[in-house]
């Protein structure tokens, strides 16, 4: 067969499908791919302020940045209530160091939407060298692994929803890429230990589980490789530098789960499956068609708007034309690959729900990832070239059931269907055609990828499954706008998305943006988006994850608390309240008169209050006199006890507070676990109140007046740094037996070198 070992063939093959260099492969790669980042921009400018990402991650990074450029490390602002807690959200990378050049990037850069487009392109970038390097360290060649390095970053969901939306996913999902070939390069005694252990430690710093699980999956499969090589000593050394990693663990997710007892996010509710984000396998069968868009439970539809399982439009068109045979053939080599496969693709077709771990659709990208693998091997060998009609037939069969299934799940889109079938079915043809000439693949598949990826920008240019904020972007305009509009702490009443849809999404943002969007304005908001809500505060505000509140919740403002003699507005201190009426703004001061009917009434401005009118609907309210204490939070105290200085620290945690006599005194902040209370240096205890805010009943006073001290710590913060320290430890430990192996003659028959006793070309 000319297609059979040694024969001129494969040799030209191999000449012409690898270039010179790794080093100068990887840098073509990571420039194609940061410049195909920038095609989904030239449909929609905000594709990577989507969502979560402008509602949450980069508002956040912000603050963060800001905080770090004012010489201040803080895991909670409690200036912004329910979104402040970023030890629990855990999401943030507050302890990764990358994270915070990014944070310091976005609170320099002055625009939310240039610094999400720099941060994403970066890991898109950070992913194709990933990928790149794992597929070499299984030797596929050069041209290959390119290929499937190109094509993967812009994948489905990887595109639409982690890069788009999800940023830490994506994070997670990049440096998961980087753990496995570094991890399995130290298993065959070529690469330091110290590169593996950086790289899981930048996993778990993410926050992301999904990073962590895939830094455990990938160690089972290297663990397996090792096992079927005979080396228990790889498995062991593959032991030690993932407990190294993991150690962090303890620093980034126990506030998580030791704050649950306040929060509305559950540690786990077993396993259940509602359908919510669960792909069909039929759905992954299609993973070469790129306008077809699957049906399941998802925000807002009951069908995706996006192409969420497409992979690449090259890999069910040429299978038929691949020699599986010579790729089955190393087994060793595969077990590892084949394992990831297998179990993701199980979860990503298993019940909605397990444990923690919810949404299934989240793990297909690490099962495409072995998938990659898998077929930049078989990109490797030189391709079957007999039976050529039968193999075409199957391929012109693939494509026409795939554009069929495509029109079938959406039969409304039937022109971008013939559009995305006839692009493919060109790419196809050319494909053939130079398969059959014996001429190599790599720069057709890439350059299809791109024509694909246009395509899809401009067919599917957002994902409308998520929600899109419109956020402004511009930081100075924003602080120029809202500055001076909402002082002191403001809270929005009314719902953004509700509003959105009745008076269109950038006339209601524009004076009521969504999120955490406020923060980057310098706004002390107390409506913020977050994925671990404060249940008694979120209960009492009627509040939403993303911050929109009920409009019921005006009226009980300015009641008296249960508890206490004062109204909610003082207890939170609220300076400025931001209302969005159900009708236009005249109507509500001043309702008009309906012959035969009951005059409404007039909306009731509470007294010590100024009301305006922003627009036809929406009302600011301001306090006319300032409050006490201007420098602190105390906001209310019994009669018998006097504040005579009330001062929050530099860093916007810490507060000092002079008082005189006795009695209970309330803080405007919520009461996170780790928050600490001491008088005169003796620990006094803290409630919460109906709220969630804080509460105290102080002692009596000293003679010339006390002092009360609070404070704030993660919880298991000591844990989490005895866990650190002892991880720094196993590092130093691993590092000197590495370098004292390396004086010894190297074990042969290790996992990965016994892997594969043929080299490819380049390798």
């Amino acid at each position: 067969s000319p297609a059979g070992p040694g024969g001129p063939r494969r040799a030209r093959w191999r000449r012409w499908s690898a270039p010179r260099t790794d080093r100068g492969t990887a840098a073509l790669i990571a420039v194609v791919v940061a410049v195909l980042a920038q095609i989904p921009l030239l449909t929609n400018r905000f594709f990577y302020l989507w969502d979560d990402s402008a509602a949450e991650f980069l508002p956040v990074w912000h603050r963060i940045g800001a905080d770090l450029l004012a010489g201040h490390w803080n895991p909670l602002v409690p200036g912004m209530w329910n979104g402040g807690n970023f030890a629990a959200e855990a999401l943030f990378g507050i302890w990764n160091p990358v994270e915070l050049l990014d944070a310091l990037f976005t609170a320099a850069c002055g625009d939310l939407l240039i610094a999400a487009i720099v941060i994403k392109t970066q890991f898109l970038v950070l992913l194709t060298l990933g990928i790149y390097a794992v597929c070499r360290e299984y030797r596929a060649n050069r041209a290959a692994a390119a290929v499937v390095a190109v094509a993967l970053p812009f994948s489905g969901f990887t595109l639409y929803f982690d890069t788009a939306s999800w940023i830490s996913g994506l994070m997670g999902f990049a440096w998961t890429a980087h753990f496995w070939w570094s991890a399995r390069r130290y298993l065959r005694g070529r690469l330091n230990p110290v590169v593996p252990i950086i790289f899981g430690l930048l996993i778990v710093t993410t926050g992301n589980p999904y990073g962590l699980l895939g830094m455990l999956v990938v160690a089972a499969a290297l663990a397996t490789e090792s096992l079927m090589a005979r080396d228990r000593r790889a498995v062991l050394r593959l032991a030690g530098i993932s407990a190294v990693a993991a150690s962090a663990a303890a620093l980034v997710f126990l506030p998580l789960v030791l704050s649950a007892s306040v929060t509305t996010r559950s540690p786990g509710s077993g396993i259940m499956n509602t359908g919510f984000l669960v792909p069909g396998v039929g759905d992954l069968l299609n993973l070469s068609a790129p306008a077809y868009l699957p049906h399941s439970v998802s925000w807002h539809m009951a069908f995706w708007t996006v192409p969420a399982t497409y992979l690449a439009w090259f890999i069910a068109p040429l299978a038929p034309w691949l020699d599986w045979r010579r790729v089955l053939q190393r087994p060793r080599a595969l077990v590892g690959v084949g394992l990831i496969a297998v179990v993701y693709l199980a979860m990503a077709v298993g019940p909605s729900q397990i444990w923690l771990f919810r949404w299934p659709l989240r793990v297909i990208e690490y099962a495409y990832l072995g998938l990659c693998v898998v077929l930049a091997l078989a990109l490797t060998e030189a391709p079957r070239t007999d039976q050529p009609r039968r193999r075409a037939a199957i391929t012109a069969a693939i494509i026409v059931v795939g554009g069929y299934l495509s029109w079938s799940a959406q039969p409304g889109r039937l022109h971008t269907v013939i559009a995305a079938t006839l692009l493919v079915g060109a790419l196809s043809a050319l494909m053939v055609r130079r398969v059959r000439a014996g001429r190599p693949l790599s720069r057709l598949l890439v350059g299809g990828t791109v024509l694909v990826l246009g395509f899809q920008a401009y067919a599917f240019p957002a994902n409308q499954n998520v929600t899109d904020w419109h956020p402004q972007h511009d930081v100075a305009s924003m602080k120029q706008h809202f500055g001076t509009l909402y002082q002191g702490n403001t809270l929005m009443v009314g719902d953004p998305l509700t509003e959105a849809d009745r008076l269109g999404r950038r006339r209601v943002w524009h004076d009521l943006p969504g999120g955490s969007l406020l923060q980057v304005a310098g706004v002390t908001s107390l409506n913020n988006y977050t994925g671990v809500s404060y249940r008694a505060y979120m209960k009492h505000l009627c509040m939403s994850y993303y911050g929109g509140t009920c409009q019921t919740l005006y009226y009980n403002l300015f009641r008296r608390d249960t508890d206490s003699p004062a109204r909610l507005a003082d207890l939170l201190r609220l300076q400025t309240v931001v209302l969005q009426t159900q009708g236009h703004v005249r109507d509500v001061l001043n309702p008009p008169k309906v012959p035969g009917k009951k005059s409404a009434k007039p909306l009731t401005v509470p007294a010590g209050w100024n009301v305006k009118a922003l627009d036809d609907h929406t009302l600011v309210l301001n306090r006319r006199k300032p409050l006490p204490w201007p420098d602190g939070r105390v906001s209310y105290t019994a009669p018998s006890v006097h504040v005579t200085a009330d001062t929050v620290a530099k860093d916007g945690v810490g507060e000092t507070v002079r008082y005189t006599g006795s009695g209970e005194m309330r803080i405007a902040a919520l009461l996170w676990p780790g928050w600490q209370a001491t008088v005169d240096g003796h620990q006094v205890q803290l409630k919460g109140t109906d709220v969630g805010i804080m509460k105290v009943v102080l002692p009596a006073a000293r003679p010339g007046g006390s002092t009360l001290r609070l404070g704030f710590r993660p919880p298991g913060y000591r844990i989490g740094q005895a866990m650190a320290l002892l991880g720094l430890c196993g590092a130093a430990l691993i590092i000197a037996f590495w370098y004292r192996g390396r004086r010894r003659p190297p074990l042969s028959g290790t996992a990965a070198d016994t892997s594969d006793s043929r080299s490819s070309t380049g390798s």
